[in-house]
């Protein structure tokens, strides 16, 4: 059963998440191969403190989509997909008139990191405008301006873990940046957290014992994959690393979009007031002007480079630092 233990605004902590933790750790285990999250671009907050033009590597961090858009991609996945725990956690958080659709499961897995994975907020979602046909930096840009509340789909992520080692602890921000930060450390027990993480920041502390070793070797064209009480970091057939069970952070996320009822969903299922490219330009052009901000039409508004300067330095995501 669920058990609401905690609430902290648009936040709430599960305990339980599972019904049978130890079958969703071995359903894990079972699938594969994972690869680099570098590779999934799910946000630039992510790589952008890893990576320069003159400088980059690919850390230990890996993911699988379980389920996407809806489709179950791993047999036996519907377990998570399914999990009571976490539809009425959402439930909790939404409402009880709302439309709660799940769409979406991905398992990470990390291996020891002397770095933190930075604060960060998830990718927005807006009505006619989606990561799936505009650019990761728009629905950046919208989000932070705030204009676009009222076209935004709301989505709860709960995230739960599988980590006994030292470091690795989730802080997230329900109460925004400035606020109070929530902090889960391991060894975790069974525990999760809803939030809506396109609005909750979010990151991990180092993870592992002061002085573990990163993987080395590591390349966009790795994958991880299971191995004998561990993982392996493999290029092809050739082993490059591996990580022990006990110094793999495991993190499942589920996602669900929520309407505030029926009315709302169908309107979004109808398409009724979707946004264009033309509006979401209008809507900042206007703000701007009444900000005093010069700026002009731009022909292309997803490649003029002096468009796109203007509206990251008027609508910038200021994150809160995540100190171990």
């Amino acid at each position: 059963m669920f058990e609401q233990s905690d609430v902290i605004r648009t936040a709430t902590r599960l305990n339980p998440a599972w019904s049978d933790p130890d079958a969703i750790v071995s359903l894990i285990r079972s699938a594969g191969p994972l690869s680099p999250l570098a590779n999934y671009a799910a946000n630039d907050a992510e790589m952008a403190t890893l990576s320069t033009q003159e400088n980059s590597f690919t850390p230990p961090w890996f993911r699988q989509d379980f389920v996407r858009g809806g489709e179950v991609l791993v047999d036996g996945a519907e377990v998570i997909f399914n999990n009571p725990n976490f539809l009425a956690a959402a439930r909790e958080l939404a409402g009880p008139d709302a439309v709660l659709r799940p769409t979406a499961v991905y398992v990470n897995v990390m291996g020891p990191t002397p770095f933190a994975f930075p604060a960060h907020l998830d990718i927005a979602a807006f009505r006619g405008i989606t990561r799936a046909h505009y650019p990761i930096w728009l629905l950046k840009v919208m989000m932070s301006s705030g204009l676009f509340e009222e076209w935004r789909t709301t989505i709860f992520t709960a995230v739960s873990w599988f980590y006994d080692g030292e470091g690795g602890d989730f802080h997230f921000w329900p109460e925004g940046p400035s606020g109070t930060v929530g902090v889960e450390s391991p060894p975790f027990r069974n525990v999760g957290v809803i939030a809506d993480n396109e609005t909750t920041f979010h990151g991990v502390a180092p993870l592992g014992a002061p002085g573990a070793t990163m993987p080395e070797g590591l390349h966009s064209g790795c994958h991880l994959v299971r191995g004998d009480g561990g993982w392996d970091i493999v290029d092809g057939d050739r082993l490059v690393s591996r990580i022990d069970d006990a110094d793999a952070r495991i993190t499942v996320s589920w996602k669900a979009e929520c309407f505030a009822d029926a009315e709302a969903a169908q309107r979004v299922d109808d398409g009724e007031d979707a946004l264009t490219l033309d509006m979401v330009v209008d809507r900042f052009l206007d703000d701007l002007a009444a900000r005093g901000i010069e700026a002009e039409r731009p022909a292309d508004p997803l490649g003029d480079e002096a468009f796109v300067a203007v509206l990251a330095a008027a609508y910038p995501e200021v994150a809160p630092e995540l100190v171990a």
